[in-house]
């Protein structure tokens, strides 16, 4: 029965792990920094995934002896993400301040701010306040949509830093953590990957394949009721 391993050797991704320990992790920190502070910024750039890769670095002998140690990397890294997160939605804030619901026209805000989007947003800031910034954090798709709402709607800028800071609190270190958990048992996970069918991948991966498909159909729908 083929496996993970029958299609990628271990020598290869042994390899790559060694790169990987090979990467000047001030430039890799670099890198985040910018992606991180992007994202805030209404790029289309999930956030998980340079964090996740920070706490990946933050696991290698590299990264701690570059920063004073463990902890001093742990610092280090946990600063850098958090500031330019925090930097990037102020930039959003500052956005939805200034330009009100016409920066939805432009492009590459319009894929994100659609009208109906607005208005939920809205909503919800009427309803839960300043909390809406606590949970917009939480839910990709919708960050950088929350926090420009939050400045058309005339939100505090201090009270919007405190909201976003909280939520910011319980994010960066989550993924940080589990990108920390893979980074140091990078082996045992080859390890159990190795033992899992191939016919086991292909199905879990169609399935997620089938559902990411269903939720594109399902929102178009809602879209289409919407401009309706």
């Amino acid at each position: 029965m083929w496996t993970l391993a029958s299609l990628v050797s271990t020598e290869t991704l042994e390899s790559l792990w060694l790169s990987l320990n090979a990467v000047d992790p001030v430039i890799a920190l670099s890198i985040v920094f910018v992606l991180l502070f992007l994202a805030g910024c209404g790029l289309p750039l999930p956030e998980d995934i340079p964090l996740t890769f920070s706490g990946i670095l933050l696991g290698l002998p590299r990264t701690q002896a570059a920063f004073g140690g463990f902890w001093g990397a742990v610092v280090t890294i946990g600063v850098l993400c958090y500031t330019s997160i925090i930097l990037g939605d102020l930039i959003a804030y500052w956005l939805g301040k200034r330009f009100g619901r016409a920066i939805s026209k432009y492009p590459p805000f319009r894929w994100a701010m659609p009208g109906h989007r607005i208005d939920r947003l809205d909503r919800w800031f009427r309803k839960f306040g300043s909390w809406t910034v606590f949970f917009g954090r939480m839910v990709a798709g919708i960050r950088f949509v929350t926090f420009a709402v939050a400045g058309m709607s005339g939100m505090p800028v201090r009270k919007f830093i405190l909201f976003d800071s909280l939520a910011a609190l319980v994010t960066v270190p989550a993924w940080i953590i589990l990108g920390y958990v893979v980074g140091t048992h990078f082996g045992q996970i080859l390890e159990f990957m190795s033992t899992v069918s191939t016919t086991t991948w292909i199905v879990l991966g169609a399935c997620l394949a089938l559902f990411f498909l269903y939720k594109l159909i399902r929102r178009k729908r809602k879209n289409a009721e919407v401009a309706v």
